[in-house]
C-alpha cells in the first residue's frame, strides 16, 4: 500500500501552489477548470497534493484553521541542504525558525520549520 496523496484546503490556492512548486519541487499538473480553487501538484516521488479552496470561515490568508502542530514534513538527505532550503525560504520573505540540531525518539535531525501561505506548517529536516 502507498500513500497517494493529500488534499490541504487553503484560503489562497495560487500562493500555496505557487509556495510548494518554488520552494518543494511540486509540479502543477494540468487540469481542464478549477481555475485559481483548485491545484493538483505533483512530488518528484509520485505523491500528490491537492490544494482545494477553503469553504470554511475560520481558513483565512493568514490562518490555516489546523490543529495545532498540523504540518507537512520534508526530509532532504544532508543537513547542507536542509541551510540551503532555509537561506531560500528565508530570503524569499517567508517566516521561518532557526535551523536547530534536534534529538527525538533517539533520532538526531538538523530541522527548520517555516510558514506557507496561509500559516501551513511546514517542516524540513535531514538526519543528522
Amino acid at each position: 500500500m502507498k500513500l497517494n496523496h493529500a488534499n490541504l484546503p487553503v484560503a489562497d490556492v495560487p500562493a500555496v501552489k505557487d509556495f510548494f512548486t518554488t520552494h518543494f519541487d511540486f509540479t502543477a499538473l494540468p487540469m481542464q477548470g478549477g481555475g485559481d480553487k483548485f491545484a493538483v501538484l505533483e512530488g518528484e516521488d509520485g505523491f500528490i497534493l491537492n490544494l482545494m479552496q477553503a469553504k470554511e470561515a475560520h481558513i483565512t490568508g493568514t490562518e490555516s484553521g489546523y490543529p495545532k502542530n498540523f504540518h507537512i514534513g520534508f526530509f532532504v538527505d544532508t543537513p547542507e541542504l536542509v541551510r540551503e532550503k532555509h537561506a531560500a525560504i528565508t530570503a524569499a520573505g517567508f517566516t521561518a525558525n532557526e535551523v536547530e540540531e534536534l534529538k527525538r525518539g533517539g533520532f538526531s535531525s538538523v530541522t527548520f520549520y517555516c510558514y506557507a501561505p496561509g500559516g501551513i506548517l511546514v517542516e524540513v529536516s535531514s538526519s543528522n
